[in-house]
């Protein structure tokens, strides 16, 4: 009887306690709402004593034909955490997941709080995109901390990424059926629901876990508001419609988490067997968890794949989605719940967006891709509301977005499955704005293209140069051309061709891609159109090595050279480039002060710059550095006046070399510092290369030799991966005096061979000459002056059959000594009074002393006594740096140094 008794009582107090706790979860508000703060502790207090007592004989006379004898309900209901995965290689975020449960309150029992927002659960999201880890981490995290919440672990699986969310209605009665709830005793309606959730849950200390959710509206009537109450939920959306949340992102693991999770599934000595292949494994997947745990488990039930093996199954993009499928984990079908929701004209843009080359996102993409240039940004937040897509850039003007690759893939093969004639009139349309985007840049360029697209129609692309977008965008644009040809769009093609042709330099082909590019179709009749693709597969076949290409398209015949003045001189800028690089620098120089002299008269600035950036180059290897200086110093404000970074970092470079030919490294220093940082804000690893490797060189004139040589290794490995032979062996060239100068002659000499191989295998004879002229003087400087003759004898001829002065005076002068060394007096002064004529001729205050001294050693060798005393008090009075170098002999001194 003394049981039934208390088995009684406590029906009695629960009832009680539930009832009225439900009853004033719906009045509670309302009395801290309209009572001030005293008052409405004691009319709650009034209400709780009343609601108490009512329902306390409510729930006895409910009860009174029930057995005396209930059995107590089983609380073990209440400790329902999911089982998990181990959580690999995300222990950071873990530990702090961890902290930000476990910092919970103890609530006051059966006191209603009397600031609400004391009141309040901690609710934590943690949202992310699908496959990320986001259930694992949670449950991981929820197992951690269960000690914290002695009164239970709730958990509910809302389904949002399942065919039909759960709804909060019977979400709520998992919820309360788990708080010992009886069935029969459920409200009807969600509202009631929550309600009596909210009042069974005020005085717990409960730790809810609602994972997959759908919405923030699915969730809010599952919210308790005991502070001693957490929910922790899990979500693709960060939830935001949701008030005082905790948002815990989920992004990818980093390379080194991901080798982690990789290893955990597949067996940890299989991915260290092979380190490499196994990060690229994690790179083809993406470094997404879901699929490296499909992968990892493939692996560990096929012994016999080898990573190799699985590395090639995920190379093609168009395969890869059917790899990432094991058992009943897909990826593919892990996207396709949350693709599916999307809006239609969403999955059409992003689809299509998602089809073309990878690249940088932004607003501009959407605005062009969509039907409405009005919906861009409301399928932008859908896109990053869902975790299909991530924003990068923090400010308006600079914000883009990422995608990632495995949902790249995914998107574009959904859109494949588009109807042909729906995918072509959404390509047109995205087509034709980069047509107008391209031309109306170039516009700026060539300003007779302006009147080819209004300003109305080209929008902002970003907030930056022309040549930073196009560069950017060159994947795109060719995309764009070949979609144009396939449209039948032909006029469109042409233009976005030609606009092109006016960033050459700011963009990468491949061999042969500009005959494709620049092809006209028959349909192309417009000469301003034809003259600019021609002039395009010109200068390609410059680059390319094929200058006598170039000068055959080129090629006009009388009747032509009368016509458009403005073309004509475009022209000659790429024929000058074509004697360069035929080494005929006379030409060169002949052809490109025409070309700067025309373009001077025809009023077209941008292709002023070029060809004064080309004028100096030319002017500087014909002698004139001087002539040079001032090419490219109002090229270099010409550049700052178009506000173009790119060219304003290439001719500060250029400029800092002609700078370091006149001795002065330390104006040369800051520029080539500049253009290094602006070539890597710009993401141009070939011009940052190019400019590392020319500060290296001013580095070593100002006697830097170990930051010179840190300078040339750093240019090395950018031009090493990206195949540029002949930049890997400019570099090898470099160094040799920088060894040589630090006494590492045999090291010096190995890096000289290695250079001359690799110039011999691309042909460049020139580099090769350059090289030799180096080979000679090691031998000069390793006392063996009969050596260096040859490969010097060699160098001159080189550089004389192509016009480079101040090359071929360079190797004049130490053949010059060789020839003292041996005691060939005659021959060592006809070397070196050739020199000296040279360097006289220009602006070598330096080099004229060098070899000043040289004669005069020479003469003095050669028992001419006074002519030496006469030429060495000369020279004294005249040129300040032979005093500074007294006692230099050129048989021991390092080229270009003091």
């Amino acid at each position: 009887m003394a049981e039934q008794a208390r088995s009684r009582r406590n029906t009695i107090l629960v009832a009680g306690t539930a009832f009225g706790a439900a009853a004033l979860s719906t009045t509670g508000d309302l009395i801290f709402n309209v009572f001030h703060e005293t008052t409405a502790k004691l009319v709650s207090i009034g209400a709780t004593v009343a609601f108490g007592g009512i329902m306390a004989y409510q729930a006895v006379k409910a009860r009174g034909e029930q057995s005396l004898g209930a059995v107590a309900p089983d609380r073990g209901r209440r400790h329902q955490l999911e089982r998990v995965e181990p959580l690999v290689g995300r222990a950071a975020l873990l530990d702090s997941l961890t902290t930000l449960l476990r910092d919970v309150p103890t609530p006051s029992r059966r006191a209603l709080p009397v600031n609400v927002r004391d009141s309040q659960a901690k609710i934590v999201v943690v949202h992310g995109a699908a496959g990320v880890g986001k259930t694992t981490l949670a449950l991981n995290a929820a197992h951690r901390v269960k000690d914290s919440y002695p009164d239970g672990q709730l958990y509910v699986n809302l389904q949002g990424d399942g065919e039909t969310p759960k709804s909060s209605r019977e979400a709520l009665e998992d919820l309360l059926l788990s708080l010992d709830v009886a069935r029969a005793d459920l409200p009807a309606d969600v509202d009631g629901r929550a309600a009596r959730f909210r009042s069974l849950t005020n005085d717990q200390r409960l730790l809810i876990v609602l994972d997959n959710a759908h919405r923030s509206e699915q969730v809010r009537p599952l919210l308790p508001v005991g502070a001693g109450c957490s929910v922790l939920i899990t979500s693709r959306k960060p939830l935001s419609g949701i008030t005082l949340r905790e948002p815990v992102p989920v992004s990818l693991p980093d390379e080194s988490e991901a080798l982690d999770v990789l290893a955990h599934y597949a067996g940890r000595e299989r991915v260290t067997s092979d380190p490499a292949i196994a990060l690229d494994i994690t790179r083809f997947c993406g470094r997404l968890p879901l699929a490296l745990r499909i992968v990892g488990s493939k692996l560990a039930q096929r012994p016999d794949l080898s990573l190799s093996d699985m590395k090639a199954r995920l190379e093609d993009e168009k395969l890869r989605m059917r790899e990432l499928v094991l058992e009943d984990e897909s990826l593919h079908a892990c996207l396709m719940l949350t693709y599916r929701d999307l809006d239609q004209a969403t999955r059409t843009v992003f689809g299509l967006i998602a089809s073309l080359a990878v690249g940088r996102l932004t607003n501009w993409h959407f605005e062009h891709a969509g039907t409405a240039r009005g919906a861009a940004f409301a399928v932008c937040d859908e896109l990053i509301e869902v975790s299909l897509m991530e924003v990068e850039g923090g400010e308006e003007a600079s914000t883009s977005y990422r995608v990632h690759d495995l949902v790249r893939v995914f998107a574009a093969e959904q859109y494949d499955l588009l109807p042909p004639e729906e995918r072509g009139r959404h390509e047109a349309r995205l087509v034709k704005a980069y047509r107008d985007a391209a031309v109306g840049l170039a516009a700026r360029r060539a300003p007779e293209l302006g009147a080819e697209v209004s300003a109305g129609e080209i929008g902002d692309p970003v907030g930056e140069s022309g040549a930073g977008w196009v560069s950017a965008e060159q994947e795109r644009l060719r995309w764009a051309i070949g979609r144009a040809r396939s449209l039948g769009m032909n006029a469109e093609a042409a233009e976005i061709g030609e606009a092109l042709s006016y960033f050459l330099d700011d963009i990468n082909l491949s061999p042969g891609a500009a005959d494709w590019l620049f092809d006209a179709p028959p349909s192309e009749t417009r000469p301003r159109v034809l003259a600019s693709l021609r002039r395009a597969r010109a200068s390609a076949a410059v680059a390319e090595g094929a200058p006598d290409t170039a000068l055959t398209l080129l090629g006009r015949d009388e009747a032509d050279a009368g016509a458009d003045p403005v073309g004509r001189a475009r022209d000659e800028m790429v024929v000058a480039r074509a004697y360069a690089a035929k080494k005929d620098f006379r030409e060169a120089l002949d052809h490109m002060t025409t070309a700067t002299d025309e373009l001077r008269a025809a009023d077209d600035p941008w292709h002023v710059l070029n060809s004064l950036e080309k004028l100096g180059e030319f002017q500087r290897w014909r002698g004139r550095p001087e002539l040079a200086e001032q090419s490219q110093r109002e090229a270099l404000r010409l550049a700052e006046r178009t506000g173009d970074l790119r060219a304003r970092a290439r001719l500060r470079r250029t400029l800092a070399e002609t700078l370091g030919y006149l001795r002065r490294p330390e104006e040369a220093a800051p520029l080539l510092e500049s253009a290094v940082r602006d070539f890597r804000v710009l993401n141009d690893r070939r011009w940052e290369g190019a400019a590392l490797y020319a500060l290296g060189k001013i580095y070593r004139l100002l006697g830097r030799r170990q930051e010179a040589g840190e300078r040339y290794d750093r240019a090395e490995e950018i031009f090493g991966p990206m195949g540029e032979r002949h930049w890997v062996g400019r570099v090898n060239n470099a160094r040799i005096r920088v060894l040589a100068g630090s006494g590492r002659l045999d090291e010096a000499a190995a890096t000289a061979g290695a250079a001359l191989r690799i110039f011999e295998e691309v042909g460049d004879e020139l580099w090769q000459a350059h090289t030799e002229r180096d080979i000679g003087w090691l031998h000069i400087r390793s006392g063996r002056p009969a050596a260096a003759l040859e490969p010097l004898t060699h160098a001159i001829e080189v550089t004389a059959r192509a016009g480079d002065a101040y090359a071929g005076s360079m190797a004049r002068h130490l053949r010059g000594v060789a020839y003292r060394e041996l005691g060939r007096y005659a021959e060592a002064l006809a070397d070196l009074e050739a020199a000296l004529e040279t360097y006289r001729s220009g602006s070598y205050e330096w080099n004229e002393a060098a070899v000043t001294h040289d004669v005069v050693r020479a003469l003095r060798s050669d028992g001419r006594a006074a002519e030496a005393d006469s030429l060495e008090e000369t020279a004294a009075a005249s040129n300040p740096v032979f005093v500074r170098m007294r006692g230099r002999d050129g048989a021991q001194a390092v080229p270009d140094e003091d």
